[in-house]
């Protein structure tokens, strides 16, 4: 075993370095849309991954995606697990941010469009890989690593690949952001995001008001209906409502987004079914209601097996010089989508940072050279330790 300790010590006079690389990621704009700077930010990880022995491989992606990296390390002992680790090179941030907000560095703070969220989990990927293969880690299985370009959008493209690794791998860990107090998350509320039409018809609101069936107060009624939904544990969430066109005639359409969010997929379902029985009934006579779902992740629940992954991970902490603690987070993730799977997941496992999706987002540039030495650590444990899932689930198996 290397342990985290050595790995910190092999990290440590690669700080500057960390920065750096750092500074030349966040340099790059990578909204989700378009797919230039995205596939810019894959194409230099594949790069840097190539040059330290991982099999390297970008899969084109779709829905006017950029280009999704895989990454394959493969140990000496085929017969034990495969470990996933999972980032995204996309930022919420649109074309031309970084040349009104470069990458600046401000006390212990780095700043710049993504630095957290989640260029710097990309990074401190890398460099404890990279301190894996310089102190010659190969007692593992397969480890696989993806940064995928579009999570920010809902994983239009990649959720297909990242369920199809999961479906093979023993746990996962998620290079998302650490929060603000430097906890891990264990937990990620599921969602249920969409829009609601209704169809009324129109009339003079003057001359024949009668004749009129308001999709408006129609869409008033539903919306109170609709929060009557929430349940505990649960948000819910309408925006956008729009309706009618001008104020002498009686709204013939009406329309909002519905986002439900819950920390339990079976209070998220039970919330779906009840949206349903609503459009199903409406209140006033003669309109119609619609209701197509268009996004939204399925919940990761913190599962009795999680409590062995937080309970290694604290041990590998405390070695790396790593206060530990966990929390959940309202926000989706790429590792929702291995929640039904029920493919143990640590998240929020890169630097601390803070002010996610706004201009005062920051890292704090202290916790890059601690956060890569407790991953690489956790890796190690893991990919070294784990036991294979059901006979016949291997990597080959995957990819014949």
């Amino acid at each position: 075993m290397i342990g985290s300790k050595k790995l910190l010590a092999r990290i440590e006079p690669r700080r500057n370095d960390m920065i750096e690389e750092l500074r030349h990621v966040v340099s790059i704009d990578s909204p989700t849309f378009p797919e230039a700077g995205t596939t810019r930010v894959a194409s230099h990880f594949e790069e840097r991954y190539r040059a330290i022995g991982g099999e390297a491989e970008r899969i084109p992606g779709t829905h006017g995606t950029g280009d999704h990296l895989t990454v394959r390390f493969r140990g000496k002992s085929p017969e034990k697990a495969k470990l996933f680790l999972i980032g995204h090179c996309d930022t919420v941030f649109p074309e031309g941010e970084v040349a009104r907000r470069p990458f600046s560095i401000e006390r212990d703070r780095g700043r710049g469009p993504g630095v957290a969220d989640m260029k710097g989990g990309l990074v401190t990927g890398l460099y404890a890989m990279e301190a894996l293969v310089a102190e010659g880690f190969e007692d593992f299985g397969t480890i696989v690593i993806l940064y995928d370009t579009d999570e920010e959008r809902g994983n239009p493209s990649s959720r297909g690949l990242i369920e199809e690794i999961g479906e093979l791998a023993a746990a996962a860990l998620i290079l998302e952001p650490a929060r603000a107090d430097g906890s891990v998350v264990s937990a990620r509320m599921g969602s249920a995001i969409g829009s609601l039409s209704i169809e009324g018809v129109a009339a003079h609101a003057g001359v024949d008001p009668e004749r009129g069936r308001s999709a408006v107060e129609e869409a008033a009624r539903q919306i109170v209906r609709i929060y009557g939904l929430a349940r505990p544990g649960s948000t819910v969430n309408v925006t956008g409502l729009s309706g009618g066109q001008r104020p002498h005639i009686v709204a013939d359409a009406a329309g909002c987004t519905v986002e439900f969010r819950a920390w339990k997929q079976e209070t998220l379902d039970d919330m779906r079914g009840g949206l349903a029985e609503i459009v199903r009934t409406p209140e006033v006579d003669g309109t119609r209601i619609a209701f197509e779902e268009t996004g939204g992740r399925p919940a990761l629940e913190a599962t009795a097996d999680t409590e062995p992954l937080l309970e290694a991970a604290s041990g590998i902490a405390a070695d790396a010089g790593v206060p530990f603690s966990h929390t959940r987070t309202g926000g989706g993730a790429d590792g929702n989508y291995l929640a039904p799977m029920r493919v143990p997941i640590l998240d929020g496992l890169g630097p601390v940072g803070g002010g996610l999706h706004t201009e005062d987002e920051y890292i704090e540039l202290p916790s890059l050279v601690p956060r890569a030495a407790m991953l690489a650590g956790i890796i190690e444990r893991l990919a070294g330790g784990l036991r294979p899932g059901p006979p016949g689930k291997t990597e080959k198996q995957m990819h014949p």
